[in-house]
């Protein structure tokens, strides 16, 4: 599941980078193009930002979510106010944005973290089946 998930992802990804590319050469970058790239943009950003973060610090998990959280916050809201996607006004929408897709996310770690542990333990559990039929 977690194969196609990701695979659509990306095909998803492939096909809207695609199809706008050929909408830049036609039409020129219209404001619906220009989110998307911002967006991609954004998401590339924050990535860099995550794996940078998962290399250089070790915490436990809720704790790393919750500063995770605040560091994804503040670059959303930077980047937001840079493009033009807040104002000062209205900059807790960041937080509401950045919760829904952090809890979105975290399901889906969840989800993954589940099936690695249950095909971790079958492993276990054959490799001491194998071990005790040895002796």
């Amino acid at each position: 599941m977690k194969k196609v998930l990701r695979d659509t992802c990306l095909l998803a990804s492939l096909m809207i980078l695609s199809v706008f590319g050929l909408s830049i050469i036609w039409s020129g970058i219209t404001a619906e193009i220009k989110l998307v790239f911002e967006l991609f943009g954004l998401a590339l950003i924050i990535s860099v930002s995550n794996y940078l973060y998962d290399e250089l610090v070790s915490l436990s998990i809720i704790l790393s979510y919750i500063i995770k959280y605040f560091l994804i916050s503040a670059i959303v809201m930077l980047f937001g106010f840079i493009v033009g996607w807040f104002f000062p006004s209205n900059f807790w929408m960041v937080f509401i944005y950045v919760g829904v897709v952090l809890l979105m996310s975290y399901f889906l770690d969840s989800f993954r973290i589940k099936k690695d542990i249950d095909y971790i333990n079958k492993k276990i559990s054959s490799r001491d089946k194998k071990i005790a039929e040895e002796k």
